[in-house]
Order: C-alpha cells, then sequence, then structure tokens
C-alpha cells in the first residue's frame, strides 16, 4: 500500500464492506446508495470537520442528564447499558460533562476521546439517525 501512496498519481478502486479496512489503507471513499453517489469524501478533511467526539459508559444516566448535555451544545447519543456518544463542541471541556454528572448522581465509569469514523460517515451518508439506532438497541 506504501507504493501506492508514494506515487502520488495512481488511483486504485477498492469495493468492500469492511469498513475498518478501508478506513485504515485509504485516503478517499465514495459512498453508494441505491446505485447513486451519496458521498465523496477525503476520510482527514472528513474527520478535521467534526468536533471532538467521546464515548462514555454510565451508571444512572437518565433522560435528564442526556438533556442538560444537550443544553451545553453537544449532540447526544443514548445506547443501551448506560453507553452514549457525544459530538463535543470546542468550548465544552471534560471536566462540564463530570460536573453534570455529580449534580445528577451519575456514575462515569468510562470516558473515551475518539476521531471521527469511517461507519460515523458511511451512517451519514445514509442519512441513518445515530439516535434513532439508539432506541432499537444498536
Amino acid at each position: 500500500m506504501d507504493l501506492i501512496r508514494d506515487s502520488g498519481h495512481i488511483r486504485l478502486l477498492i469495493s468492500s464492506h469492511l469498513l475498518r479496512d478501508i478506513d485504515d489503507t485509504c485516503d478517499e471513499v465514495l459512498i453508494l446508495k441505491d446505485g447513486t453517489i451519496a458521498a465523496i469524501c477525503n476520510l482527514e478533511e472528513e474527520r478535521r470537520s467534526h468536533r471532538s467526539f467521546i464515548e462514555m459508559e454510565t451508571v444512572g444516566a437518565t433522560d435528564a442528564f442526556s438533556a442538560s448535555i444537550r443544553d451545553l451544545g453537544c449532540e447526544c447519543a443514548t445506547f443501551s447499558h448506560g453507553r452514549i456518544k457525544l459530538v463535543i463542541p470546542d468550548h465544552i471541556r471534560t471536566r462540564d460533562l463530570y460536573a453534570i454528572a455529580a449534580s445528577q448522581g451519575v456514575q462515569i465509569r468510562r470516558l473515551n476521546h475518539r476521531r471521527d469514523s469511517l461507519e460515523d460517515i458511511f451512517l451519514k451518508a445514509m442519512d441513518i439517525d445515530l439516535e434513532a439506532r439508539s432506541h432499537v438497541g444498536v
């Protein structure tokens, strides 16, 4: 793969459903939906255009906890077993999340910063709402 990247003028088209492999090896992706182009993007540019992502595992989180996080300006998707995924604006700090959790008796058991994944980009291109997916146990 280094030979292809270093040459600068060779393009290789890979068709795959293995998003992790594509994410690890490709610089650009073209996503098809129903036979038409749903998205074309440079993966690094796409990741840089998004805010910080955080994945949390919580105990005792309620709808009020999610609402308080949204009131900060965060995008928030809740999943089963206390898992929460957030998109954090630049002005929000991790301590703000802990302060809300402490005030509502919520335990944050794990908190990881992460980058936007190709799966996230794919879901946006398919117009699949992460919040809606959370309610069906995904």
